[in-house]
Parts: C-alpha cells; structure tokens; sequence
C-alpha cells in the first residue's frame, strides 16, 4: 500500500491531446512531469532529453584527459560511468521505455560507487587502504542489480538505495573536507558539487513530483539535469585533483576558454621540463621551498 501510495506521485497529469510518437506505449515505471510528445515525434520527454547532452560530452572531455595525463585507472571507469548516465538517462527519458529506465538508472548507482571506491581509497599506493574495497563494491553491484531486477516496485528500491550512496558521499566528503591537508579550492569544488546536485534535487526535482499540476511548464527535471550535471562534473574534478596530489604528480588547475574567458577547469598535470621551470620561478621568486617539488 505504502508503495503504491508513492509510485502515485510519479505519474504525471494526463495529457488532453494524448499524443502518441515514435516508441510507442509507455513501459516505464515512472512518467515524469513533461508532456510527452510535445516537440517531437521520435523524443517522449525533450527537454528531458537533450538536457543530457552536457553530461555525455563533460564526461567524453575528463575521459580523453584520462587517457592524455595517465591519471589513475579507476577515473577512466568513474567517466565511462558518467557518460553511460547520460546515455541512460537520455534513453529513458527519450521513449519511456522499461529497458531506458534500466538504462538510467543502473549507472546511477554503479556512478556512485566508483566515486566512494574512489574517495575511500584516495591515499591508496601498492596496496589498497581497505583490502577488500573493491570486491565489496563489486559484489554490492552485482547484488542490487538482481535485487532492482527481481523487484516489482524496483523504482522505489533504486530510489532508497541512491539516496544512500548520496548521503554516504556526503559523509566521507565531510571527512576529506576536515583533513589538514586538503587545498582551499578543494574545498570549494566539494561544497560547490554537493550544492549542485543535493539542492538541485531539493530545488528542482523534489518540488516537481510533488506539484507536477502548477509547475508541470518550468520543466523542472530537466534544470535538475544541469545542476546534477555540474555536480558531478565537479566531484569527479576535486576526486581527480585529490588523488593526483596524493600520488605526488603536482596536478594543477587549468581551464578551457571559451572566447578568451577561463571556463571548465580540468586537472593538468606538468611534464618533468613544466615542473623544472615552476621549480626555477619558485627559487627566484621565494614562493615555494624547494622540497615542494622534491620527487
């Protein structure tokens, strides 16, 4: 009964014109607040939809810089994550398909738990800091996908079960924010990723399954797509930028321009002949002592 109860706020209002497109019946569990069918006859939720797009690409960007730093292995699996929650997030809201809100919805919490893998194992070297870290995150994932699977009621399951690795996020977050030796711009890009994505959910998604009828035309869940967009955006940028430094790589912020304006900072790391000039300016200029560069 309790369930049935929620699963009612994810139904939106009937449309009067009850349009029909390209993918047919609904077999989703959850209809969102969009119209469906409005701008398009191949795409069920558009706003939906296209508001995926920032996310496919962001993560395309941090997977090629993956690839041209050599930043640590489990960043190239957080991005492909990243990108295939686009994708799924895409396909789900594009035909209002079951297999589309698997789609969306599966990486969504395999996203969340490379990036606690991640935090978790953040002062890693040879040897793991938890010894069986990943079998435990492999063996969770592996568990709740036949779990999601076997459920009737699985929206509800995914929904509890994220909002967990979220809020368990936010704690170790929490713990890495109190460290010494956690950088002042650290900081902000934890607060700046958790404000993102947290109060965009309390801002934009919340207020729209709740009062679907009055807001139905502010498409709320797709702004919620922007801000959960920039969240993770950010949060992969600092859980970058803090490995490196722990790995001793000396990564330094950069940022793509976009008509001569700094946007989108990404984590460079210097070659041995960028680190020798930093070590020459510093030494004239007394701004760091030579051991900061000490390998």
């Amino acid at each position: 009964m309790i369930v049935g109860y929620l699963m009612e706020f994810f139904h939106r209002p009937e449309d009067i014109l009850n349009l029909q497109g390209y993918w047919g019946q609904r077999t989703s569990a959850v209809d969102w607040c969009e119209t469906n069918y409005t701008y398009s006859f191949y795409i069920a939720e558009f706003f939906n939809t296209i508001t995926n797009i920032p996310a496919i690409l962001f993560s395309l960007n941090s997977l090629y810089l993956a690839y041209k730093y050599g930043h640590d292995k489990r960043f190239i699996v957080i991005n492909l994550m990243v990108a295939l929650v686009g994708l799924g997030s895409a396909a789900f809201h594009g035909t209002l398909l079951w297999v589309g809100q698997i789609a969306d919805e599966l990486p969504m919490v395999y996203t969340s738990l490379a990036l606690l893998y991640a935090m978790l194992e953040m002062d890693s070297n040879d040897r793991p800091v938890y010894k069986y870290s990943s079998q435990f995150f492999a063996s969770f994932a592996c568990l709740f996908t036949a779990v999601y699977l076997y459920l009737p009621d699985f929206f509800i399951f995914f929904l509890i079960a994220f909002i967990c690795c979220i809020l368990t996020l936010i704690y170790r977050l929490s713990i890495i924010y109190r460290r010494h030796d956690t950088l002042n711009h650290q900081k902000f890009f934890m607060v700046a990723a958790m404000s993102c994505y947290v109060g965009g959910w309390l801002v934009f998604w919340v207020p729209e399954v709740l009062f679907c009828q009055t807001l139905q035309s502010f498409n709320f869940h797709a702004l919620w797509h922007v801000t959960s967009t920039f969240g993770a955006f950010l949060l992969v940028l600092f859980t970058t930028y803090q490995r490196e430094y722990v790995r001793g790589r000396h990564p330094q912020l950069s940022y793509n321009c976009i008509a001569g304006i700094p946007m989108f900072p990404y984590v460079h790391i210097p070659s041995s002949h960028e680190l020798l000039n930093l070590k020459d300016s510093a030494r004239h200029k007394d701004l760091f002592p030579s051991s900061a560069f000490a390998s």
